[in-house]
């Protein structure tokens, strides 16, 4: 690259782990990256090797100041000491991610975004063993909130109790699917994190869980959480403080907060199974419920260039993250809105671009290992092999919570989705036997 060409956002990091590799070899067994909101980087060491010269530290300082351009700091700044910053160097290890690992120098980066965090972070702990499952569309308008009412009735006609998360907070659609507006609780999900915000969540938590008339008639119920209630006032306001993150001592991170809120509902309503509607596209509410909540997560998508383009863009993300992998093995691509005519050629084209999306960022490569996570074009049990929701005239003015459910268009539109779903239930449940 010319040395006078500007340098851009998307080469400085690169940039940066040349640099480090080329100089950074006596400053101990890792250097850790740091790029802050703008984009701008530099070095953080956990000490000073004594066998490091103050000469070879200057070289290295002036290398990273000179190289990355807009992208660096003035030498006297593009190196960082974690005593000096007085920072809790676990915390830090825990929020990095190894780039590279060459000749004995680990490379770590620390990425300081304004949003994005939770898509590379890892599954928070959770005290309570109810299966959970994410719904989630790296695009609007492919039917997920219509896939999780009709399972979460399939679910109550067998018996079970279900408790639903309206999460998608910027354009709540679940809890208007399943509860009539008197059915509606005094409060929400918003209502929940403003509360909480100023310690008395418990104010109206006992108020914010609605039951779904659609199961009044089947052995089990539907409970549902919905985003806003009744009484939950101006609904923007809250919605804007909603993903606040106090700071102080005690309180928590937005995705601690969620898992706070869901764990103390599951304690209190004791559900078989816990369904969470996300938000679609790349936002943090869906990188937390995809990423971070300990569930089995249905991908729906369409075969159509922008959605593979779309969850390409995910999916090369996750790749570079080794968090990837205690979560990668409950991904399960959905094959959303299958049309009438040419459905065998419809599902051949959408497994072979969902196999790529797979094999090409998140399967191990085929070898020896016979542990590995891999699979075939052709596995049924493979998550990038589709459970099929087939395309249903009279899906598309779904209004179930006033006009009920329809044994006949569930069974054509969804019959095999809820077979192969119910069988992701009873593997997620064996998955927690001791």
């Amino acid at each position: 690259m010319n040395r006078f060409q500007p340098i851009l956002f998307q080469d400085a990091l690169n940039i940066a782990r040349e640099v480090t590799e080329a100089h950074g070899m006596g400053l101990g067994r890792s250097v850790t990256l740091v790029r802050d909101l703008r984009g701008k980087i530099r070095a953080l060491l956990d000490g000073m090797p004594a066998s490091y010269s103050a000469d070879a530290l200057t070289v290295y300082r002036c290398a990273l100041s000179e190289r990355l351009g807009a992208y660096g700091f003035s030498p006297s700044q593009s190196i960082l000491f974690v005593d000096e910053l007085q920072i809790d160097f676990e915390s830090l290890q825990k929020d990095r991610s190894l780039i590279e690992s060459a000749s004995g120098l680990e490379i770590f980066l620390l990425d300081r975004q304004v949003t994005g965090h939770d898509w590379m972070r890892g599954v928070l702990p959770r005290q309570t063993s109810n299966p959970r499952f994410t719904f989630f569309g790296i695009k609007g308008g492919v039917g997920r909130s219509t896939a999780l009412v009709h399972w979460a009735w399939h679910l109550a006609k067998q018996g079970k109790k279900v408790l639903v998360f309206d999460l998608d907070l910027e354009s709540p659609g679940v809890s208007e699917a399943l509860l009539s507006m008197e059915a509606l609780p005094d409060y929400g999900i918003v209502d929940w994190f403003v509360e909480e915000g100023v310690g008395q969540e418990g104010t109206v938590e006992p108020e914010m869980v609605g039951l779904s008339q659609l199961a009044r008639e089947e052995a089990g119920e539907i409970r549902v959480v919905p985003a806003h209630g009744k009484k939950s006032g101006a609904y923007l306001p809250k919605l804007s403080r909603c993903y606040a993150e106090f700071s102080g001592s005690g309180r928590l991170p937005w995705a601690e907060r969620l898992q706070k809120m869901v764990e103390s509902l599951e304690r209190t309503w004791k559900p078989d199974v816990v369904l969470l509607d996300s938000r679609a596209g790349l936002h943090d509410i869906a990188a937390v419920l995809v990423t971070r909540m300990d569930a089995d997560t249905l991908l729906l998508a369409v075969d159509s260039p922008q959605t593979w383009s779309a969850y390409g863009l995910l999916f090369r993300h996750w790749q570079t993250h080794p968090q990837v992998r205690e979560f990668r093995d409950r991904l399960q691509i959905v094959a959303s809105m299958v049309p009438e005519t040419g459905r065998a050629n419809y599902l051949k084209s959408f497994t072979e671009n969902a196999y790529n999306l797979f094999a090409n960022n998140l399967y191990d490569e085929a070898g020896a290992d016979l542990e590995g996570f891999s699979f075939d074009l052709n596995d049924e049990d493979a998550p990038h092999y589709p459970l099929p929701i087939f395309w249903h005239r009279a899906l598309q003015e779904f209004d179930p919570a006033r006009e009920g459910m329809h044994d006949t268009t569930a069974r054509e539109a969804m019959g095999l989705f809820l077979e192969q779903v119910d069988r992701l239930l009873v593997s997620e449940q064996a998955r927690d036997l001791p």
